[in-house]
């Protein structure tokens, strides 16, 4: 029974480092193009614009929401390379579906990211996370109200992007 507290608490902790909006983006109002201008048309010199932290983490808490609700842990992986908590989180979660467990969690928002330190990249995050339910067959359901928790995460700079380095309580 230690070690299913120890998921849930695991569970509950990155699943509220989320970040989603309901805020519709924006659509830009291109003209019509004429005959006298051309059509611009993209080139392979053109790059990607790169992810900022915060366009990262929240895209990191969605992967790490997804996981807890699937199962799957494939592209958080991929984004917590080096993350020695991320890599314990991902394998609690497989064991929980892998013993046939459900998660019922929906799923988390970002209150607040401020940055802490330039080197390295580090974030303190204000996080809500909805309220999460763990049901693993033969064991008493497990429930967590939903609540805010401030975390600290430290990320690793790539080439357009991040990995998540590092993330705590604080």
């Amino acid at each position: 029974m230690h070690v299913r507290r120890a998921l849930a608490l695991a569970l509950a902790v990155p699943a509220l480092l989320a970040g989603c909006s309901d805020d519709p983006e924006p659509t830009p109002k291109i003209p019509e193009p004429t005959s006298s201008s051309p059509t611009p048309t993209p080139t392979e010199s053109e790059t990607a614009e790169a992810e900022s932290p915060e366009e990262f983490i929240r895209r990191w808490q969605a992967a790490a929401d997804e996981m807890a609700m699937s199962g799957r842990t494939a592209e958080f992986l991929r984004m917590s390379k080096g993350c020695q908590a991320c890599a314990t989180y991902a394998e609690q979660v497989s064991d929980v579906f892998k013993d046939g467990g459900e998660v019922d969690f929906g799923g988390s928002e970002v209150l607040a990211i401020k940055e802490d330190s330039v080197d390295p990249p580090s974030y303190i995050v204000d996080v809500r996370a909805a309220k999460l339910r763990i049901e693993i067959p033969g064991e008493s359901p497990q429930v967590f109200p939903a609540a805010t928790q401030r975390y600290r995460m430290i990320l690793k700079p790539q080439t357009d992007s991040f990995t998540m380095a590092n993330y705590s309580v604080i």
